[in-house]
């Protein structure tokens, strides 16, 4: 029985144990107020008649015609008159009877006066004893009427205070709810906290369950902090900062192999020649400072280029990778620029010399061989050699690269308005090889009859022009078509960072889940971690729009801002996605099994399913489950 009947039924019995004790006393008083009240009447009347009859002739015809008078003038039970040796001489009884009143309220209370006596005289010897008693009709009606009203009243004063006492329940309460509320968000791994009500033990209890709530969430924060400082240590080299040999042929690997939004990129390697002699002339300490430099310089080169990534091959090897395409020459001279400028060398080292060398990187299923491109530029780049490299494709493309952003205007549009979109479709499994739902990239026909397009062959255009919303728009509208047409599919659609901002994708998907909202449940719908996290505020109100629409909401990528993990906890998310580039190769990786186990373990303490992207081997499938990984996608799911 939940605490407030039990307080309701508490005051309610105190109610009428209250009004019980009250109605029975008040009952109980006036029945005896109206009893000697009539005592009162009878013993006046009858002391009044008694000596009237004591002054008047004593012939039995005018003693009846004075009781007769006395008895009609009066409400009397009876009157009568005994000779001193009481026996009867006369009397006049009622026979009047109050049916409005009912025999088991007269039965319960009883109004019994002592009827009134008195001497009467004849002279100077007794004529007879007069008695007689008032009639209690009336005092029963009185008491009758006075009853049912004291109840009525009592009814509706009982119900005006239930009322009142409801409102100032609920507000006592109030805080109990929260508190309720609270305790079950934490045990829904949702870590809020509520405000201290005035009162005193709810106020001490809301604190210690705020203070629960505030140390798991501070918990989590410096796990994700701790397993960020993992993953710096297992994939970042310690005096540049940049990433290892390892992690960044992960990165750049993921990047080629995404058919999805990889088209063409550049990979720089820049190599110090003599790395060696400033070691020696320098010393290590003042060597691993140049380097650091050096490091730093390309970060921050990185950073303010998203699409760029750095990474040290060897001691004195220095790549930077661009996922996208861009001018090589001006690349490398950019690279070369900012390592010189940075390492400050020029004038202590007479001989001092970057060498740098580039390499086109096209599109290709497979790139099994980039280790062995980059030694390739390595050696290149130590040999002086900067002539430009090619890597020749492995498949045929179909882009449009002469065409200006007018054509590309018109080709969108009329690709967003004939609807020329598909989706694609690659599953995602448990670990009980059961399909969860099945990623759905958008796939695009340009032209009447052309080919179908990658989003990575017309995303970046589609992003210069502001038709990215649009094309999610499509997007949306045709996963949700797919799931009416197949009630047994689940399909995973993405949501750009322009849609998160448009308002009128907004008001289209609470059109389209409302009016379908029989499917709901099965439409996935997947931020990418850099536009969550750097659009924070935004992604909250996207959050609390979609997710009552009863769809599964989730990030994808998940890798390099484990930091903010604990961040997503009050969001209500559903699930993550982890970046491929921790995935690769994790069977043999000791220090990303320990970092991956780390997001599985701080994901599953706030409510969300893990999920691996881009697994390629059965090895790094069979390795996944036993760090915690919940569900798997990429070539090695069939």
């Amino acid at each position: 029985m939940s605490l407030i009947k039990q307080l309701w039924l508490a005051i309610l019995l105190i109610m009428v144990l209250a009004f019980s004790a009250s109605f029975i006393i008040n009952t109980a008083t006036s029945k005896n107020y109206l009893e000697q009240q009539l005592e009162m009447k009878n013993t006046d009347n009858a002391v009044s008649l008694a000596l009237s009859i004591s002054q008047m002739e004593k012939d039995p015809v005018s003693v009846n015609l004075m009781l007769s008078a006395q008895f009609d003038s009066g409400h009397y039970e009876y009157i009568r008159l005994t000779d001193p040796n009481n026996q009867l001489i006369t009397d006049r009884v009622s026979e009047e009877a109050n049916n409005e009143i009912p025999n088991w309220f007269k039965n319960r209370i009883q109004i019994s006066p002592k009827p009134g006596v008195a001497q009467i005289q004849d002279g100077w010897k007794q004529y007879g004893v007069l008695s007689l008693a008032s009639s209690t009709n009336f005092a029963y009606q009185d008491l009758w009427n006075g009853t049912r009203w004291t109840l009525l009243w009592s009814g509706i004063i009982a119900l005006v205070c239930g009322v009142i006492g409801s409102l100032i329940l609920k507000m006592i309460i109030r805080p109990l709810n929260e508190m309720v509320a609270l305790t079950e968000a934490i045990g829904n791994k949702k870590f809020t906290s509520i405000k201290e009500p005035h009162t005193f033990e709810f106020k001490s209890l809301a604190r210690a369950l705020n203070r629960l709530s505030q140390k798991i969430k501070d918990m989590h924060n410096d796990q994700s902090k701790l397993l960020e400082q993992m993953r710096l240590e297992a994939n970042y080299d310690k005096i540049t900062g940049l990433m290892t040999r390892k992690y960044f042929n992960s990165r750049v690997a993921t990047h080629i192999e995404n058919n999805d939004n990889f088209i063409e990129g550049v990979l720089v390697v820049s190599h110090l020649s003599n790395l060696s002699e400033i070691n020696q002339t320098l010393g290590a300490s003042e060597a691993d400072s140049v380097l650091k430099r050096m490091g730093l310089a390309l970060e921050g080169y990185c950073n303010r280029h998203t699409t760029l990534i750095a990474g040290r091959l060897t001691g004195s090897d220095f790549a930077v990778f661009s996922s996208t395409a861009i001018e090589p020459k001006a690349l490398c001279g950019e690279v070369e620029h900012a390592l010189y400028e940075a390492a400050g060398l020029e004038e202590r080292f007479d001989d001092f010399s970057l060498r740098t060398s580039f390499r086109d990187i096209k599109k290709s299923e497979h790139l099994n061989s980039l280790k062995q491109l980059i030694s390739t530029i390595r050696t290149k780049t130590n040999a002086s050699e900067t002539d430009i490299l090619n890597l020749i494709n492995q498949e045929d493309i179909t882009i449009y690269e002469n065409s200006d952003a007018a054509e590309w205007h018109a080709m969108l549009t009329s690709a967003i308005t004939a609807k020329r979109l598909q989706l694609a479709s690659f599953p995602v499994k448990s670990n009980a090889d059961k399909v969860i739902h099945y990623e759905s990239p958008a796939r695009l026909q340009l032209t009447e009859n052309g080919p179908w397009l990658a989003a990575g062959e017309f995303i970046a255009w589609a992003s210069q022009l502001g038709l990215v919303a649009q094309l999610d728009l499509l997007a949306l509208e045709t996963a949700i078509h797919t799931l009416e047409q197949d009630v047994t599919r689940a399909i995973a659609v993405n949501v750009s960072t322009s849609a998160m901002f448009d308002p009128d994708y907004h008001a289209h998907l609470n059109h389209l889940l409302t009016k379908n909202a029989s499917i709901a449940d099965r439409l996935w719908l997947e931020v990418s971690e850099e536009s969550a996290f750097e659009n924070l505020p935004t992604f909250i109100r996207f959050c609390e729009l979609a997710k009552p629409l009863g769809c599964q909401l989730g990030v994808e990528h998940i890798g390099t801002r484990i930091s903010r993990l604990g961040e997503l906890h009050e969001l209500n998310l559903d699930y993550i996605k982890i970046d491929a580039s921790i995935i690769r190769s994790i069977d043999k990786s000791p220090g990303n099994k320990a970092f991956l186990k780390g997001i599985c373990l701080i994901a599953h303490s706030i409510g969300l399913m893990t999920i691996a992207e881009g697994v390629h081997s059965a090895q790094e499938l069979a390795a996944l489950p036993e760090l915690g990984v919940d569900a798997s996608t990429g070539p090695a799911v069939k």
